[in-house]
């Protein structure tokens, strides 16, 4: 049997692994914790009470970065003539459409509003409206490259503004809107995408995750070399005591008596 599994050290082996094991699984919950509250901040942004459109973005602005999800308020006019589905949208995992119009604001732009989710552009609604005021998360226009297959049909791959601007005659705003309680009787769409937290959000739980990995490798560490010095054989230094010894009395000049 190895010296290291001798009964003696059954005890400093069990501490060993009680040590390592919480050190790890509390590493992992601070890093979890860490997630957690990065999360909670960018859902928070969509939360936030909402403001006028014309507060966050206007119509020959770049998009905010830092304003993905803010909750806006527009009024306007629909361009329902401009009316289109964008596919593959998720909800509720059921992949269906979002419905999308753009809305023509005071400024003489008009920003896209996605209306809500539906099923097939055929289940879609006849809707008319011919103003509308609602509150909605702002977005970023999408670019993922996907290519609209038939350029002919109501149906877009993503919700790009290269897309619909050629769909209407007015400036469009350089994001869209998706609509809080979706519009004439559709179910909200979910948000595409959420703010991303501040780098140093809850910073100090991801410090403490990796603090106690580092206490873990030391507990290791610790335990390799007590098992190390438990099980070295002590006449290994008593033999190298008397070589040693031995070399110094061979070495050593011979006394004359005279």
């Amino acid at each position: 049997m190895s010296p290291a599994l001798a009964p003696r050290l059954w005890a400093g082996h069990l501490l060993a692994v009680v040590l390592v094991v919480a050190a790890g699984v509390l590493g992992f919950w601070q890093v979890d914790a860490w997630q957690e509250r990065r999360a909670a901040e960018a859902e928070d942004v969509t939360r936030a009470d909402p403001v006028p459109l014309g507060e966050v973005l206007g119509p020959d602005d770049p998009f905010p970065g830092d304003r993905v999800g803010q909750p806006v308020t527009v009024e306007g006019t629909w361009l329902a003539d401009a009316t289109r589905f964008v596919s593959g949208r998720v909800r509720d995992g059921e992949e269906g459409y979002w419905m999308v119009s753009p809305l023509l604001l005071d400024d003489g732009a008009a920003i896209p509003v996605v209306l809500g989710w539906v099923e097939t552009p055929v289940a879609a609604p006849d809707w008319w409206q011919a103003s509308g005021d609602l509150v909605g998360w702002l977005q970023p226009p999408e670019g993922t490259g996907t290519t609209d297959t038939d350029p002919g049909d109501d149906v877009l791959p993503q919700l790009r503004t290269a897309d619909l601007v050629q769909l209407v005659d007015e400036d469009l705003y350089g994001g869209y809107v998706v609509a809080r309680d979706g519009v004439a009787g559709l179910p909200a769409a979910d948000l595409a995408q959420l703010p991303e937290a501040g780098r140093f959000t809850a910073l100090r739980n991801l410090l403490y995750g990796v603090e106690w990995w580092v206490f873990g490798g030391f507990a290791l560490f610790v335990w390799w070399r007590w098992v190390r010095d438990s099980t070295h054989e002590p006449e290994d230094d008593a033999d190298a005591d008397s070589t040693d010894a031995d070399s110094n009395d061979e070495s050593a000049p011979d006394t004359v008596t005279a």
